[in-house]
């Protein structure tokens, strides 16, 4: 992480002499039970850019710690809507991690005086953590950035138009932020006008108070790491692999896979891949 432009960016605004401690935040809620008792957990973790990728990963390296349980309950159904549950479940989120996060909000602020730590080498430094990485499947990078499901949580560009290889103007934080205020404003304060107006601009405004409104240094829209396991694994090379099929046939595209020489670290497929079933992430990689 701190080969990227936006460490230098974040040290230039902090007071002298501090020390940057980007923050990494992961949300996944997870099924416990698969035929029954339909239990769930929804953690948070959180790890630092300071430290090495290659300890970040490791579980015996407890570089990653848990720091909260996100509700898993479902909110009463009585007198609302299907769009309005929806938006209930939204807002829980969104207020949840807003408790959960305020001493990281103040913590970080420039203007603060910071946090003294002591390193691992014994030196006691002002740190300034900021939030700088989150990470999530598609559907939470939706609902953390309050992005209409469908659409790119990174930029403007619309469902219709995924496709295009032109590159489209970037969401930011104050653009969100601006466009949900400015249907709070038509609509007289509040209402349910406010959801309907913000959709428009493919913003899901029925969150009035975002978790990451008045977070210093922080753009979440940037913050939204790849999904690689969804994304890439499960996601683009399923659709190569569809094209490839298409276009020399499953038979011939099976062979070619059976005449590869095998290789240290590359799984050999000595049946092709046609009638693979259930691919994991670690397969399809």
């Amino acid at each position: 992480m701190w080969t990227g432009s936006f460490w230098n960016t974040v040290q230039e605004r902090i007071p002298r002499g501090g020390t940057v401690a980007p923050v990494i935040l992961a949300t996944d809620k997870t099924q416990l039970t698969q035929f029954s008792g339909n239990k769930s957990a929804y953690p948070v973790y959180l790890t630092l850019g300071n430290i090495p990728k290659a300890l970040r990963r490791k579980p015996g390296s407890r570089a990653c710690i848990l720091i909260a349980y996100l509700s898993v309950d479902k909110p009463g159904k009585s007198g609302l809507t299907q769009k309005e549950l929806k938006l209930r479940k939204y807002q829980l989120f969104h207020r949840s991690m807003s408790i959960i996060l305020e001493p990281l909000k103040r913590a970080g602020n420039p203007r603060g005086g910071g946090i003294e730590m002591t390193g691992g080498d014994g030196c006691v430094r002002r740190v300034y953590p900021v939030l700088a990485t989150y990470v999530a499947d598609y559907p939470e990078q939706c609902l953390v950035t309050c992005t209409k499901y469908g659409t790119c949580p990174r930029c403007r560009v619309k469902a219709d138009n995924l496709h295009s290889p032109d590159p489209s103007e970037p969401r930011t934080q104050r653009w969100t932020l601006q466009k949900i205020v400015e249907a709070q404003q038509a609509a007289g304060g509040g209402g349910k006008g406010v959801h309907a107006r913000t959709m428009k601009d493919d913003i899901v405004g029925g969150n009035y108070d975002p978790f990451w409104a008045g977070f210093p240094l922080t753009d979440i829209h940037r913050c939204i790491a790849p999904d690689v396991l969804h994304q890439l694994f499960q996601g683009v090379l399923k659709h190569l692999v569809s094209w490839v099929q298409k276009i020399v046939g499953e038979e011939e595209l099976d062979e070619r896979i059976r005449r590869l020489p095998p290789a240290p670290g590359v799984r050999y497929f000595s049946k092709g891949i046609a009638n693979l079933a259930q691919v994991s992430g670690t397969e399809r990689k």
